[in-house]
């Protein structure tokens, strides 16, 4: 028995090796619509996303990489996640939901562009402070995360050493019973 879900989720390519391709319009609309359709607190749905696709986006998204990310400047695509704790549901004692829903978010748009072959890798080596400088984002505004997005590439070339044939190695997870408890 086959779980489409699953078998996506096994599917999603992490690698850092990704192809300079620009990705179409229809494309980018997909990768928004899915992050749209998240489930959120009370439907709140507190995130927003710079999607960073022109060379100016993507060179002032870039500044605010990293070093180990700089591998990232060669996506077509760079998705920046913020929220504002203000936009929160605020449960009566006191419990923060936002982030976990920017995350829902995010991996509804990652889902997504695994369903379009493409690679997408999460990243919190950023500066927060330099994507609110250089995208004129409020204060309260909370860059949470970076997504490259793009064609997965064989050429890891430009990549370091240590991340040469990446994506040729399996991923490793923890085993069920190391993170499930089943009552």
């Amino acid at each position: 028995m086959s779980n489409p879900v699953i078998d996506l989720l096994h599917a999603r390519f992490p690698g850092r090796s990704i192809a300079r391709d620009p990705l179409d319009d229809g494309v980018v609309d997909e990768l928004i619509e899915a992050a749209r359709l998240a489930p959120s607190c009370r439907n709140f749905q507190p995130w927003r996303f710079l999607f960073l696709r022109s060379e100016d986006g993507l060179r002032r998204g870039g500044a605010a990489l990293a070093e180990g990310n700089a591998w990232a400047t060669r996506a077509p695509l760079l998705v920046v996640a913020t929220a504002r704790r203000e936009d929160d549901c605020h449960s009566p004692d006191g419990r923060d939901y936002y982030w976990f829903d920017v995350g829902m978010a995010v991996m509804n748009l990652m889902l997504a562009a695994t369903a379009r072959g493409l690679a997408a890798r999460p990243m919190a080596g950023f500066d927060p402070a330099e994507i609110r400088t250089r995208f004129d984002l409020a204060d309260d505004v909370e860059p949470i995360v970076m997504v490259a997005i793009g064609r997965p590439s064989d050429d890891d070339g430009h990549l370091p050493e240590h991340h040469r044939g990446g994506h040729l190695r399996p991923r490793t997870r923890k085993e069920p019973a190391a993170i499930a408890e089943v009552l």
